[in-house]
């Protein structure tokens, strides 16, 4: 799709142009236990402000009772981070919000979602950044948001409305609150923006309501990287492990089939997941010369639990 089309009388019709939100947060460099590499992670979700996703993310998180004084209302007010799931309520809520993700009646012109898996280890850090994570950070955040804005919506004109980003050690870098905006100015013509910088919203969505859907890039991300990497036993896993179960289905046909357009998720193009690289290499090698880019990964929570089969979605 362009943003050419033509009327009944054969005239060409310009459209207007797709405007949107980015939402984005990270996993900071953590080993993997069974490869002992180090990985980070870059999450990012697309809002078109034409189907605008923040309101069902809302009103899934309240069930859509937003009465402040129902008894339910302090459970599912609470404040979601995968890290920090350890108990009914919040596993409630990522529930709720990861069977909105993987019901594409309600999700498919909403939820637009990539993750980009950087394997720190195996970088030449002299050439991305040196020893300062987020100067590393930066280049690899410019490239995820190109590539997937590219095969969310191919050949239209876009206007990046606002930028999100959890707040964190990015907002006191040097370059990175404005660096996007301006290498994407210079460069990408069908993009345009009506923001001069990052914004970096608080982690509770009581402070801001935009901190829901910075939450749900936490969960999904969250629950994608421990499908991949594993979970170590602990009192939180009780609760984690049903919501890893049910994603499961989803992530095995993201890393196995990612361009498969007859599943029933509706995936394609929407909800993508990529890693980077796949061999070490330095400036000069002839490695360098292939598609360091990647898909295919084993998922060690499946590897280890023999019970984790695709449920009731496909």
């Amino acid at each position: 799709m362009n943003d050419i089309n033509v009327d009944l009388f054969g005239k060409n019709i310009k459209a207007e142009p797709l405007k949107i939100n980015i939402y984005a947060d990270e996993i900071q460099p953590k080993e993997c236990s069974t490869t002992k590499q180090k990985w980070f992670y870059i999450g990012i979700i697309v809002e078109s402000l034409a189907n605008p996703l923040l309101d069902d993310i809302v009103a899934e998180r309240y069930c859509g009772n937003i009465d402040k004084n129902s008894a339910y209302f302090i459970k599912n007010d609470r404040a979601l981070h995968w890290s920090e799931i350890s108990d009914a309520d919040t596993k409630n809520i990522a529930e709720r919000w990861l069977k909105y993700i993987m019901t594409p009646d309600k999700s498919r012109n909403k939820f637009y979602c990539y993750i980009l898996g950087i394997n720190d280890s195996l970088l030449s850090k002299d050439e991305f950044g040196g020893k300062d994570f987020t100067n590393r950070y930066n280049r690899f955040f410019r490239s995820c948001v190109l590539y997937a804005l590219k095969c969310f919506f191919p050949f239209r004109n876009i206007v990046i409305e606002n930028i999100y980003h959890e707040e964190g050690p990015q907002s006191q870098h040097e370059y990175f609150p404005w660096h996007i905006i301006n290498k994407f100015s210079e460069k990408q013509k069908n993009i345009e923006f009506n923001c001069s910088k990052i914004e970096f919203l608080p982690k509770s969505h009581r402070n801001d309501k935009k901190s829901n859907i910075v939450q749900l890039v936490d969960l999904f991300m969250g629950v994608t990287t421990s499908i991949i990497h594993g979970v170590e036993d602990s009192k939180a896993t009780e609760y984690r492990k049903p919501l890893m179960d049910l994603a499961v289905p989803l992530v095995q046909r993201m890393i196995d089939a990612p361009k498969n357009r007859n599943s029933n998720f509706q995936y394609a193009n929407r909800i993508m997941i990529a890693f980077f690289p796949k061999t070490k290499s330095e400036p000069g090698d002839r490695q360098r010369l292939t598609q360091q880019f990647f898909t295919k990964r084993d998922l060690v929570y499946c590897n280890k639990d023999q019970d984790c089969l695709p449920g009731l979605y496909f």
